[in-house]
C-alpha cells in the first residue's frame, strides 16, 4: 500500500508543478516513481498519465496557442526522433545530460538577470522577436535527443521561454509539443510491450493524485502575475539543469 500512496503523491506533485509552469512533471515525478515501483513501470506510467496534464494545460491556454511556434517545433522533431534512434544511442547519456544541464543553468541565470526586466508600457512582459528557423532547429534537436536519450525537453523549453514571455503562450506551445511527442513515446512503449497490467493498475492510484494536482495548479495560476510566472519558469529551468547535472557529480564522487 505504501507504493500506491507514493504513486498518488508523485502524480499530485508532478501535475501541480507541470500545470503551474508548463513543464517539469518528469523532473518531479520520476524520482519518486522509480523509488516506489521501479523504472520499467514508471516510464510508461508517467508517459500515459502525463498526456492528461498536457491536454488539461493546453485546454486552459488554448486561446493563447501560437500555431507557428508550435508547428515549427513539432514537425522537425518528428524527423529528428528516428535519427536519434539510429545514430545517437551510444552510451553517452550522462555526458549529454551534463552538457544540457550546464546550458539550462546558464540560460536560467542569464534570463533572470537580463531577460526578466523587459516590460512594456502596460507593465506586461514583452515578447522578443525571434526567427522561426531557430524553432525548427530546437525542435529537430529535441527530436534527436528524445529518440536517443529521452531528453527532448531542454531545447524546446529554452526556445519557448525566449520567444514567448506571456504564460499562456509559453505553456500552450510546450503542451502542443509534449502532446504530440507523448503519443509517439506511448506508441513506442506499446510496441515494446511495456503497457502492462501493473502499469494500468498503478494508473488507478496515480490518476486521482494527478487530477488533484491539476486543480491545485489551476487555482494557484489565478494569482500568478506575468512577472511571478516568469520567475517561477526561470527557477524551474535552473532546477531542471541541476537535476541533469547531479547524477554526473554523484558518479564522479563515487
Amino acid at each position: 500500500m505504501i507504493s500506491e500512496l507514493l504513486v498518488f503523491f508523485a502524480f499530485l506533485l508532478a501535475s501541480f508543478v507541470h500545470t503551474t509552469t508548463g513543464f517539469g512533471s518528469a523532473l518531479v515525478g520520476m524520482p519518486i516513481l522509480v523509488f516506489a515501483i521501479g523504472l520499467q513501470i514508471s516510464a510508461p506510467l508517467l508517459a500515459l498519465l502525463s498526456q492528461i496534464v498536457n491536454l488539461g494545460v493546453l485546454w486552459q491556454n488554448w486561446k493563447d496557442l501560437d500555431w507557428r511556434h508550435s508547428l515549427v517545433l513539432i514537425i522537425p522533431s518528428i524527423f529528428g526522433v528516428p535519427i536519434g534512434l539510429l545514430f545517437l544511442k551510444g552510451g553517452h547519456e550522462l555526458l549529454l545530460n551534463t552538457i544540457l544541464g550546464i546550458i539550462l543553468i546558464g540560460y536560467g541565470i542569464f534570463s533572470y538577470f537580463f531577460n526578466n526586466t523587459n516590460k512594456g508600457s502596460d507593465n506586461k512582459l514583452t515578447v522578443k522577436p525571434i526567427r522561426l528557423h531557430w524553432g525548427a532547429i530546437a525542435g529537430f534537436i529535441a527530436g534527436i535527443l528524445g529518440g536517443a536519450y529521452n531528453a527532448n525537453g531542454p531545447p524546446v523549453i529554452i526556445y519557448a521561454s525566449y520567444a514567448n514571455q506571456e504564460k499562456g503562450a509559453f505553456r500552450s506551445i510546450l503542451q502542443a509539443f509534449f502532446l504530440v511527442n507523448g503519443f509517439v513515446i506511448i506508441a513506442g512503449h506499446a510496441i515494446a510491450g511495456l503497457i502492462t497490467k501493473d502499469v494500468l493498475r498503478y494508473s488507478l492510484f496515480g490518476l486521482p493524485g494527478l487530477i488533484l494536482g491539476m486543480l491545485m495548479g489551476f487555482y494557484i495560476d489565478r494569482f500568478l502575475t506575468p512577472q511571478r510566472f516568469r520567475n517561477i519558469v526561470v527557477l524551474g529551468i535552473i532546477l531542471l539543469g541541476l537535476a541533469l547535472i547531479l547524477p554526473a557529480l554523484y558518479a564522479i564522487l563515487e
